[in-house]
């Protein structure tokens, strides 16, 4: 009896989530967990990856002030004006601060021109000019793209965020300013004092700007957040706050906290953990940084590992390795790591995506049923410390619309049946992949859990195809508005499928 007190208990925590109300509407519901489903039978997830382009890289340095490395930055696709925009990172922090590793005496950089935000423009997110915008001088020209310069050290995580909304400053961004060493006492015995640079404390440092090329400093030269350098930073549209994955301890490694602000002036640091190392990692991994973004009716999101493999003897013979797994949640705060692997590929030396390669801070943008997903690559075949050539850039991979994963189906056939939603007008959408020879087909159920006349299996039209909206219909014109208001579920039939999301276009 015992056994069974538990066993009730146990079902009805875990199921808290299952006995939230389905609703499906205009907004795409993606199948990453098990918040639509309440049965699968014959199916499994498929996480997909995405893939790179053959132009990689889209952005490399090629001018004295973008020095050999651009690791982080936003881009952002405008359709009113029909382009991308893109503020990028270019930096040298090996040759601008003595004592740094790999410092080359003989390659100094001097201080004012270790980091620039720098700013492009691309009609199709692959070829990308630099305007010269003759803001700051560099070198006795301000024949550059430079829209800010850093006034400390360097800069770090560069997080950009677009909000037409307001009036004032339609463009935010966030990013960290560093002074290394980060220890006030070496500070001063490596720089002497004071310093020759501005800020007085290293942090994340605000900033706004009305055309996303003049920019001003929000904050009163000092940080509106002291987190670590590594930090990201988005705006959440429906609390309507800035958000972000905070770069923290815990428990001595490093990890990624969960911050928020109304202006982005004034921070909560919570205890909740966007994405922190466990027992379910190898151990020695940490997280690097996490970003997220609404998609569809949920938030989806990137988060780095940092990764080190040691031999027997406790020697590091793999180096450092970061690579991304996906994120996910459904209020944006509270995320989980759904698959434990790499949502990129592991890639060889002579790509860009050699051991390391970085989260730039913007959603993926859709275009043309393909969503491009932007990232600092870093290729393996050039040396990070000694040489001259450009070793990171910006790159861009591919992934199918909705595409981040699937419930496939092989040669068996396979069902999913979601949970019951009250059908809204419209038509019933689909983003399913059917391969040659495979077949999906839609039925509805009613409360019961018992076909709809006329909307059974049988007069299902069978799908086909690769396309990434498709819409359900039956024989004998039954309507899917006929069902509006009705509360229903769907039982969707699989056979060398991948079903990806549903919705409902022009619903109310």
């Amino acid at each position: 009896m015992q056994k069974l007190i538990i066993a009730i208990v146990v079902l009805s925590s875990s199921g808290a989530l299952a006995l939230e109300p389905l609703q499906v509407g205009s907004k795409h519901e993606l199948f990453i967990d098990d918040h639509a489903v309440t049965r699968m039978d014959g199916l499994k997830r498929t996480l997909h990856q995405p893939e790179d382009i053959g132009a990689n890289p889209v952005i490399t340095c090629e001018h004295p002030w973008e020095h050999r490395r651009i690791p982080y930055g936003s881009v952002i696709w405008f359709p009113e004006e029909g382009r991308f925009k893109c503020w990028y990172l270019a930096m040298n922090i090996y040759d601008s601060r003595p004592g740094f590793r790999g410092y080359r005496k003989e390659h100094h950089v001097p201080i004012h021109e270790a980091a620039f935000i720098c700013y492009a423009e691309s009609k199709d997110g692959v070829t990308w000019t630099k305007p010269e915008l003759g803001l700051h001088e560099f070198r006795g020209s301000k024949k550059n793209n430079i829209v800010l310069v850093s006034p400390g050290t360097h800069f770090d995580s560069t997080s950009v965020m677009y909000l037409p909304q307001d009036k004032q400053w339609p463009y935010r961004l966030m990013t960290f300013i560093g002074r290394w060493p980060y220890k006030e006492e070496l500070v001063r015995k490596q720089w002497g004092d004071p310093p020759p640079f501005g800020i007085k404390r290293h942090g994340h440092y605000a900033f706004g700007s009305k055309d996303g090329i003049h920019w001003h400093e929000l904050n009163d030269n000092e940080p509106v957040l002291r987190v670590s350098d590594r930090s990201m930073f988005w705006f959440d549209p429906q609390r309507q706050i800035f958000a972000g994955s905070a770069k923290r301890s815990h428990d001595g490694e490093r990890a990624q906290a969960y911050a928020w602000s109304r202006d982005m002036l004034q921070w909560t640091v919570t205890p909740d953990w966007v994405h922190v190392a466990d027992n379910l990692d190898h151990p020695g991994d940490e997280s690097e940084a996490a970003y997220g973004f609404p998609y569809g009716s949920q938030w989806v999101g990137f988060a780095e590992l940092r990764r080190e493999r040691k031999n027997q003897t406790g020697v590091v013979d793999r180096g450092t390795i970061i690579n991304w797994e996906l994120l996910s949640s459904r209020d944006g705060r509270r995320w989980s790591r759904p698959f434990r692997r790499p949502f990129f590929a592991d890639g060889p030396e002579d790509s860009w995506r050699y051991k390391v390669f970085k989260i730039f801070a913007n959603p993926p943008v859709e275009r043309d049923g393909r969503l491009m997903i932007y990232y600092g690559g870093k290729l393996g075949t050039v040396p990070v410390e000694t040489g001259d050539q450009p070793f990171q850039a910006l790159c861009l991979a591919t992934l199918r619309k909705d595409g981040f994963v699937s419930l496939t189906a092989g040669e068996k056939s396979g069902q999913v049946i979601t949970k019951p939603f009250v059908a809204a007008g419209g038509r019933l959408m689909l983003n399913v992949d059917v391969h040659e020879n495979g077949e999906a087909s839609v039925e509805v159920l009613d409360e019961s859990g018992n076909p709809v006349r006329g909307f059974d299996l049988d007069s299902s039209i069978p799908l086909q195809g690769h396309d990434v909206e498709q819409a359900a219909g039956w024989k004998n014109e039954a309507d899917w508005a006929l069902l509006t208001g009705r509360k229903v579920a769907l039982r969707i039939h699989l056979r060398q499928a991948d079903l990806y999301a549903i919705w409902i276009e022009n619903s109310p």
